[in-house]
């Protein structure tokens, strides 16, 4: 999925270390061949190249993974969608060519944009996408997905002290022995050094959604590369979203999600869901904001 993985693990057998860091890179490589939008012979191409024309037959593990995105997309009121391939394309076409998209442009795209446009055929095990412009993506909850079966294959070993790192999106389980808990620091958005927070974390997964290392580029002004599937239009208002939630996926998710929606979605979905947090650093003053359940330090 076009990232690297880094797991460190804890295990009172070099054996069984070695055992369950392939297995986790084995199940790394399935997801990637079921939901990398870098391979042309994943699912997820068979799926985008069928748009419009006929329904696809998936593993369960695709339908359940797209099921799971309706879900989100229905709790964030639209602002995480997987349906914003076509979108994507556009702007990143658009600026590498050294233009702005037309907002004509932009509204063609948002009619192949929204979570409705799939359709599920739980019996046959089968996708179909209304029109033949919908492309899924998988970007937004992909790799924290992906974290959650490496961690629940580390746990089915025995193994239970690790943090596994999937390009950000990170689960941290039990510390090291004789440590209270991971201490994770939280990097000022454009810095590679300066730390604005800490986060201690025991079984928890944290992601960070942010404009300053994938962005588009027009004019020599910086637009975040996440998406408002609402609007068609690149975020505005914030820099980054830390997430932090009982599992990688859903802070993989709710990252995204609350760079469109802001800090008043964030207390939104703090309200919702007593386990996550959110650390967000707006453009503004460079204003942060902790919320949720976790303090920031």
């Amino acid at each position: 999925m076009g990232s690297t993985v880094e797991i460190k693990l804890y295990s009172h057998s070099e054996k069984l270390f070695h055992r369950v860091v392939d297995s986790c890179a084995e199940r790394a490589k399935e997801i990637d061949r079921l939901f990398s939008n870098y391979r042309e012979d994943s699912v997820l191409a068979d799926v985008n190249r069928n748009a419009g024309s006929r329904p696809v037959s998936v593993p369960g593990e695709f339908l359940r993974l797209v099921r799971t995105s309706i879900y989100y997309s229905e709790l964030t009121d639209g602002a995480f969608d997987i349906t914003v391939g076509n979108l994507f394309e556009l702007w990143s076409d658009e600026t590498v060519a050294g233009r702005f998209p037309a907002q004509l442009r932009v509204r063609e795209a948002l009619m192949c944009t929204g979570f409705r446009k799939i359709k599920i055929d739980e019996l046959k095990s089968q996708i179909s996408l209304d029109r033949d412009c919908v492309r899924l993506d998988f970007g937004a909850l992909g790799k924290g997905y992906a974290v959650d079966e490496m961690v629940k294959i580390a746990k089915e070993n025995g193994i239970t002290r690790g943090i596994i790192n999937f390009g950000g999106n990170i689960y941290a389980m039990n510390p090291p022995a004789g440590k209270k808990f991971w201490d994770v620091g939280v990097r000022k958005p454009g810095s590679r050094s300066e730390i604005i927070s800490r986060l201690d974390l025991v079984n928890k997964g944290v992601a960070t959604s942010g404009d300053y290392e994938r962005y588009f580029e027009h004019k020599g002004k910086r637009y975040s590369h996440i998406l408002d599937p609402r609007t068609g239009w690149p975020v505005q208002d914030i820099t980054s979203v830390v997430a932090i939630s009982e599992t990688a996926m859903e802070a993989d998710v709710f990252s995204t999600a609350v760079s469109v929606l802001g800090v008043k979605g964030a207390h939104m979905l703090t309200r919702k869901d007593k386990s996550v947090g959110f650390i967000i650093v707006r453009k503004k003053g460079e204003e942060k904001f902790c919320l949720g359940s976790y303090v920031c330090h």
